[in-house]
């Protein structure tokens, strides 16, 4: 019983923490890792995914960072200052407007690249089948419903064709010490390999056998589960089970529009063309 009321007192301590930071109350950095953590990126380059590896409880205890919920802030900008003591996931912007957000001296910044030709085919069938219906999916799905999938990639590489030129923005400044720059396909190939980069940039030492412990957990066919059992279509999760490999789907007038709208954006992310 009192091992019990123990555990009990402990999460309410830990839950009520959490909330004061994320209103801006309460926060003390006892540790060299940073006081804010930023995560830039791109749709369907793994954002929920990181967002749940970083808000592991394990983490947390290193990192002394607690997640800023993305509600607070708008799908594609935000309008206020970030309190100290959180890190924000699912950033989709460009770098000048990153440096327009005012952080405490001690931040870093994740961005996360993916081959963008590999978003275009992943974000066709987010919003034409399992993405929330938010924002402005429900329009995406409408019209995209009305076309073949042809038609399809050719109307995502449009509707995308403002977020590759953010992308493009971030590339032009790697040279920024507080910026790390991964890309999604090393992250999924060589999840241990990358966290562990990842985390020795926010100059946190994890054991081996932790880590391993802590990526395992949140494995893609783990979260896909977990995915599947909070949604009433049992068949449709966010995780796709297929691949989103470009060169499954794109025919060479798909190429041709994907270079006329990006350029050399491709080349410049360090992908073959």
């Amino acid at each position: 019983m009192k091992y019990l009321i123990k555990k009990v007192f402990k999460f309410k301590k830990s839950l009520i923490i959490g909330l004061l930071k994320i209103r801006g109350i309460f926060y003390i950095n006892t540790s060299s890792s940073p006081e804010n953590l930023y995560i830039l990126t791109m749709q369907k380059s793994g954002s929920q995914w990181i967002k749940q590896v970083l808000n592991d409880k394990r983490i947390k205890k290193k990192t002394n960072l607690y997640l800023y919920p993305q509600h607070r802030y708008e799908w594609n900008e935000f309008h206020e200052k970030f309190p100290r003591g959180v890190f924000v996931p699912g950033l989709y912007m460009s770098y000048d407007l990153y440096e327009e957000i005012k952080k405490p001296t001690n931040h870093k910044t994740l961005c996360v690249v993916r081959d963008p030709r590999d978003i275009v085919v992943s974000w066709y069938f987010s919003m034409l089948k399992t993405h929330g219906l938010m924002g402005k999916v429900h329009k995406y799905r409408t019209e995209l419903c009305n076309l073949d999938i042809d038609g399809g990639l050719h109307y995502c590489i449009d509707q995308l064709s403002i977020k590759f030129m953010a992308m493009r923005t971030w590339i032009n400044n790697q040279k920024d010490s507080k910026i790390i720059i991964i890309k999604f396909e090393d992250l999924t190939s060589s999840p241990i390999l990358k966290f562990e980069e990842l985390f020795n940039f926010l100059n946190i030492n994890f054991d081996k056998n932790e880590l391993n412990s802590i990526v395992n957990d949140y494995s893609k066919e783990k979260m896909r589960k977990k995915d599947l059992e909070k949604r009433k279509d049992k068949t449709r999760s966010h995780y796709r089970d297929k691949s989103s490999s470009h060169a499954s789907y794109f025919k060479k007038e798909h190429y041709d529009h994907f270079y006329e709208v990006t350029g050399n954006l491709v080349e410049k992310l360090g992908y073959e063309r």
